[in-house]
């Protein structure tokens, strides 16, 4: 056993390591990826590779890079290319990896023409052909009664992405599978457990289990939480949205909870509970959080800045609310010794800004170095939708809220900034400024956000107007 090992605090809960697979269903419904770096291609281009033979290709990857970009030039042209893989009967594995591509591009476009097509790839004996084709037939809205009852029928095969099958025919209404997703409602896996649940209250109303979806929010396993989340937010039910915002999870998951289930019918000036909601969701406090870790004994700070680069947020979370009670002069030369690492590391970065945001007291070479590396954060060389940017300005203007306020107009500005939660961040830090000349400098460009693609940054909006008209009116 190594001397790290000897070392490490008892943790009385722990999670299990195990590969991350996240279903399609799952993976599909969140934005497009901050981290698509597939070369360009045109839609002739792509076109092209697919006429060309598996065996003339430069990459084996060449069909599936060309269905992946195919999908973002909508048209007949398009969609019989695609069509051509799904209907493909080759078992070379380019078409194969191809085919899953050509599926999701189908339903994007929304080609309902593809239903039968798709539709016959429900037998495949490859249960991810299986489990896309199921995640598409739903975004099609499929209304062909034969193919409900395969995919309900598929249900009984434990080789197959029940989860997914499950949500599929949830979202489709398909009442008849009621009985068979009943039984799945205490499988092994919790993934499949918590969909059965979703669903059977999606389906038909009944509550009785529901709260159980609530104990999945915490367990062990990172992974299980994140389906969790999916989960409340499949059932539509604002009840379990409280449960969601404190589950120890990355913070783009729980905004995605509260995007989806607040009601958008509320009177946007009467939000001052969501508005609370977001201050805090954005803000993090893991004070705030239900984490699902603890130390049996007291952790040095060399272990605890460790903790910080951990893949489960409960961990890192636990970390941060440890250290918060240390003396930051000691911390310093810990953090200094990890600092290299922690800029190539996203959930680090996340960690270490969030520590910088709640806890005060840094030595003086330590300041500076702290602004660098929140000014990193912060580079255009990231993705626009990373996690850590929104913590990044509200921190920054914690720091030096002079230097912030000569990045404002770049971050309410949703082209420049198109994150929502960067642009909410941004409002949040500013609004200790209300009825100061930084204020009235910038109050053009708030009251443009009144008009923002985001609901919550409207609402935002529209609540530091009011409060500046009460304060200059006082």
């Amino acid at each position: 056993m190594s001397d790290r090992l000897l070392q490490r605090p008892r943790v009385t809960s722990w999670s299990i390591s195990r590969p991350y697979f996240r279903p399609c269903s799952d993976l599909v419904k969140e934005l497009k990826s901050p981290f698509d770096n597939l070369p360009f291609l045109s839609q002739e281009e792509a076109l092209k590779i697919l006429s060309t033979p598996v065996g003339e290709l430069e990459l084996t990857s060449d069909y599936y890079k060309a269905a992946f970009h195919l999908a973002k030039y909508p048209g007949v042209v398009t969609e019989q290319a695609l069509l051509g893989l799904v209907e493909s009967s080759s078992n070379q594995q380019p078409v194969v990896i191809a085919r899953k591509k050509a599926i999701e591009g189908l339903a994007r476009l929304r080609c309902v023409d593809a239903i039968p097509a798709i539709g016959r790839c429900l037998s495949s004996s490859d249960p991810y052909l299986v489990e896309t084709s199921a995640w598409a037939l739903q975004e099609l809205d499929c209304r062909d009664l034969k193919l409900h009852q395969v995919m309900t029928c598929l249900l009984e095969d434990p080789n197959q992405h029940r989860r997914v099958l499950i949500q599929s025919l949830a979202g489709l209404g398909v009442v008849s599978a009621l009985p068979c997703i009943r039984t799945l409602q205490d499988d092994v896996s919790p993934g499949v457990r918590g969909a059965a649940l979703a669903a059977v209250f999606r389906l038909c109303g009944q509550r009785q289990r529901l709260a159980e979806l609530k104990a999945h929010l915490t367990l062990p396993i990172q992974v299980d939480r994140h389906l969790a989340i999916q989960d409340v937010i499949n059932t539509g039910d604002v009840e379990l949205l409280k449960a969601a915002l404190s589950s120890p999870v990355s913070p783009t998951f729980r905004m995605r909870a509260l995007n989806a289930l607040w009601p958008k019918e509320i009177d946007q000036q009467e939000d001052c509970e969501l508005l609370v909601i977001l201050d805090g969701l954005i803000a993090d406090d893991p004070g705030c959080l239900e984490l699902i870790h603890s130390y049996g004994e007291s952790p040095t700070d060399n272990f605890l800045v460790e903790e910080l680069f951990r893949t489960d947020f409960s961990c890192c979370y636990l970390a941060v609310q440890a250290l918060r009670s240390r003396n930051p002069e000691e911390i310093w030369p810990v953090l200094w010794q990890s600092w290299e690492r922690a800029k190539k590391d996203y959930g680090a970065i996340y960690f270490f800004i969030l520590l910088f945001r709640h806890l005060n007291g840094w030595p003086q070479v330590a300041k500076q170095k702290i602004q660098d590396f929140i000014l990193m954060a912060l580079d255009k060389c990231w993705p626009d939708f990373i996690k850590f940017k929104p913590m990044a300005i509200l921190t920054l203007m914690q720091y030096n809220p002079r230097l912030g306020c000569s990045y404002m107009c770049q971050w309410l500005d949703p082209e420049k900034t198109p994150y929502w939660a960067s642009r909410y961040a941004a409002l949040q830090a500013f609004e200790t400024f209300i009825g100061a000349k930084r204020w009235d400098g910038l109050a053009v460009n708030i009251a443009k956000l009144k008009d923002d693609p985001h609901r919550f940054v409207r609402i935002k909006a529209k609540q530091l107007e009011l409060k500046y008209l009460d304060a200059t009116s006082a």
